[in-house]
């Protein structure tokens, strides 16, 4: 948290260099990533220039600093992305993403098919699964849809991501944890300016969607195709069998599981963990004749190596925002930010482009929107701003700058969907970063319109 009465003070000159170092760690993250190196090995290197830059103690900062945020993920989240990997692989054995998947294809054609991704990703994350979970409950399901489609894997991570990370947080009454923490600082619900919400939402949802369909259509035309690799064609291999054989179940039981997740999760108020679990055995249950002693033991052990993988990868990069916040250049940065609310600017526009920087430092939606809410929140209803636009614009704020390549949740989507940075990241870019920014521009115009300040 930063403390009110540092707001508003200088940042001198001297001190910029050390904002430029974080920037060009991050800059050096990008490139590696791109350049293919492994993530692991990247976010490190980031890390020790970061520090060396810095004037920070090296050793300790590797060793403190960044592996407590490397165990902090872990603990965490490797429970919820082992059971989110097993629910994933059952799916796939049993048929029920590829009876989905038939489902979507057989129903609304080969032209929408990545339209119905992007909004089953929505209502997942609406129904108060979290984006992790979700994520591996689609890729088995666009895998298929995407082959069957014709369709390049690299847009799969980008499809994924626009269901799940950005138009349904915007919404308003959507139960994700951004939605929510605005209610602790101000005076409002999970309802809050829902004019305003319901628009933004709507139009990042069909940008992302026009956006999708062009680069598919770009692809169609160059003549690029679906391409599996060992990994997918080892997915896609029983469901292929499944559905040759005609025993792919149906659609309505295909669907229950990721229902009976959403419903223990949120209607019974049980942990995630079991929610997932609660899922895995209704799958197997319900998709009996297609399980097999084999199958069982695929379902459980790959889905080890699945969650060891994106844990491992997600962790290393997550663990860089606490090298970031120790940093000299991180306070330096976020003063500077902070301080224009004091400069006479339009506090709704201070509000949102600060909170989204937030985010973008901290990798994270929900740490950038509380760091915000925690400095501003208060000052600014004092000057009159309403608290319900206050939130709308603090949440979509939250989901835009939180995309980029050090964010936890962009490595997880791409090491589920084995698509390399270089490969998938430049379309994730452009639908949870630019659309995302282009909405948070929307909300900050219509506030000022229909919530003008007091």
């Amino acid at each position: 948290m930063i403390p009110r009465h540092t707001v508003g003070e200088n940042v001198e000159g001297g001190l910029t260099m050390d904002m430029v170092v974080i920037l060009l760690g991050l800059v050096l993250l990008l490139v590696l990533t791109l350049k293919k190196m492994p993530v692991v090995y990247a976010a490190i290197i980031s890390v020790l220039f970061v520090a060396l830059f810095s004037g920070m103690p090296v050793v300790s900062t590797v060793t403190q600093s960044y592996m407590t945020g490397f165990a902090s993920f872990v603990k965490s989240a490797f429970l919820m992305l082992l059971l989110g990997a097993i629910l994933s692989k059952a799916m796939d054995e049993t048929g029920a993403a590829r009876s989905i998947a038939t489902f979507i294809i057989g129903k609304f054609g080969v032209k929408f098919a990545i339209p119905a991704i992007v909004l089953a990703g929505g209502l997942l994350t609406f129904g108060g699964v979290s984006s992790f979970v979700s994520c591996f409950a689609l890729y088995p399901i666009a895998l298929s849809v995407f082959k069957k489609a014709n369709m390049p894997r690299y847009l799969i991570p980008a499809t994924i991501a626009g269901g799940i990370f950005t138009w349904v947080t915007m919404l308003p009454g959507n139960p994700q944890i951004q939605n929510i923490i605005p209610t602790t600082f101000l005076p409002t619900t999970a309802m809050a300016a829902p004019g305003v919400g319901t628009v933004c939402g709507l139009l990042t949802l069909v940008l992302i969607i026009l956006y999708l369909q062009h680069e598919a259509n770009k692809a169609k035309k160059n003549n690029i195709g679906f391409e599996g690799n060992e990994d997918t064609e080892k997915v896609l291999e029983q469901a292929d069998a499944l559905e040759r054989d005609g025993r792919l179940p149906h659609v309505i039981i295909a669907i229950l599981p990721i229902v009976c997740v959403a419903l223990v999760l949120n209607i019974f108020k049980q942990d995630i963990s079991v929610a997932l679990l609660s899922g895995i055995v209704l799958c197997l249950i319900l998709c009996y004749k297609n399980v097999s002693k084999a199958s069982i033991c695929r379902i459980f052990q790959d889905g080890i190596p699945s969650a060891a993988g994106t844990i491992v990868n997600a962790s290393a990069i997550v663990a860089i925002g606490s090298v970031i916040k120790v940093a000299p250049g991180f306070d330096k940065i976020v003063h500077g930010i902070l301080s224009f609310s004091d400069a006479g600017y339009n506090p709704l526009i201070i509000f949102g482009l600060a909170t989204t920087l937030l985010c973008g430092l901290n990798a994270s939606g929900m740490g950038g929107l509380s760091t915000s809410l925690s400095v501003l929140a208060e000052p600014f209803l004092a000057m009159g701003v309403n608290a319900e636009i206050l939130h709308r614009v603090g949440v979509i704020a939250s989901v835009g700058l939180d995309s980029l390549p050090h964010s936890g949740g962009i490595v997880a989507v791409l090491q589920i969907s084995g698509v390399s940075y270089k490969e998938g990241y430049k379309y994730m870019f452009v639908v949870t970063v630019v659309i995302t920014l282009i909405a948070l521009a929307l909300s900050m115009v219509l506030g000022n319109i229909f919530y003008p300040i007091a």
